[in-house]
């Protein structure tokens, strides 16, 4: 009996894919840590009297829901391409799965009030909800996906700081990276994508085409990182952590360009998450420098 709740447990771990929580705590965090050190008056002591964990924890709380969520609607393509994962294997029951997600999405928006208070910011994460809800349940296209990550960081940013550049920016940051992100797990999926989400891009384009230009998407990212650093002129450490994030990405997206085996997409989708936390990593490392130092 024991065996068997251990079992379950981990399947409900999985449901929340592991893999993914720093990127979706960092995509959370770093937003509100660069408004408020930003800003003339910015302090740790503020930067901690604003809850900044809590409204990292609400991100990953509202997102890993969705991605529960997208994993119930989703039954069938995994049946296909990953029969392992817990819902078509069985391990966790449709219906735990569909309650499950629910309870992590309404977490994720309590938590997400509780830290800011703030209607807009609180609408933009309600909107950023509706679409990936959209995304997971009809569409599937993934501009969706990607434009709904990306308001994140706007919805941070709108709660402790006025509209500018810099929130331009990390909109882009963050939208192009999901982009680079879809490709190699777009060509994973392309087996059950082809049968039940025709609108992804792989199916679109067909795997082999959004291979080779996976890696525009990467320039871009690179381009959105620039901009941040003359907007926000950040320290040479950041850009130390930016070129060797941008230098991974590109490598991720490159890697794949003549060879799409999925043991090379699989380590592709790994490179474009640490790409994100070495270059969320330099964000870190730039506003404690300009704080003590």
């Amino acid at each position: 009996m024991a065996e068997e709740g251990k079992k379950g447990f981990v399947a409900y771990i999985e449901l929340l894919r592991p893999g993914w929580w720093l990127a979706c705590f960092f995509i959370g965090l770093v937003p509100g840590l660069l408004a408020i050190f930003t800003r003339d008056d910015g302090s740790m002591k503020e930067f901690l009297r604003f809850n900044t964990v809590i409204w990292a924890v609400g991100y990953w709380a509202s997102v890993t829901g969705i991605y529960v969520l997208n994993d119930w609607i989703g039954i069938r393509e995994d049946s296909i391409v990953n029969a392992a994962r817990p819902l078509p294997s069985r391990r966790v029951s449709p219906r735990s799965a569909y309650v499950f997600s629910i309870v992590m999405i309404v977490i994720g928006i309590a938590l997400w009030w509780i830290a800011f208070q703030d209607p807009l910011s609180t609408s933009i994460q309600g909107a950023c909800i509706l679409i990936m809800i959209i995304y997971a349940a009809w569409y599937k296209h993934n501009f969706l996906l990607s434009l709904a990550a990306a308001l994140i960081p706007v919805g941070v940013w709108i709660a402790l700081a006025p509209f500018d550049w810099i929130m331009v920016g990390l909109f882009a940051f963050v939208f192009f990276w999901e982009m680079c992100l879809d490709v190699p797990e777009n060509i994973l999926h392309y087996e059950g994508d082809k049968l039940y989400s025709p609108n992804t891009f792989g199916v679109l384009m067909g795997r082999e085409r959004l291979a080779s230009i996976g890696f525009i998407f990467a320039l871009l990212t690179i381009g959105a990182l620039g901009w941040l650093f003359v907007l926000l002129e950040m320290s040479i450490v950041f850009l130390v952590f930016a070129i060797l994030g941008g230098a991974t990405l590109l490598f991720s997206q490159l890697s794949i360009k003549n060879d799409i085996a999925p043991m090379k997409c699989g380590r592709s989708l790994g490179m474009v998450m640490l790409a994100m936390f070495l270059i969320n990593l330099g964000f870190i490392a730039h506003t404690i420098i300009q704080t003590y130092f």
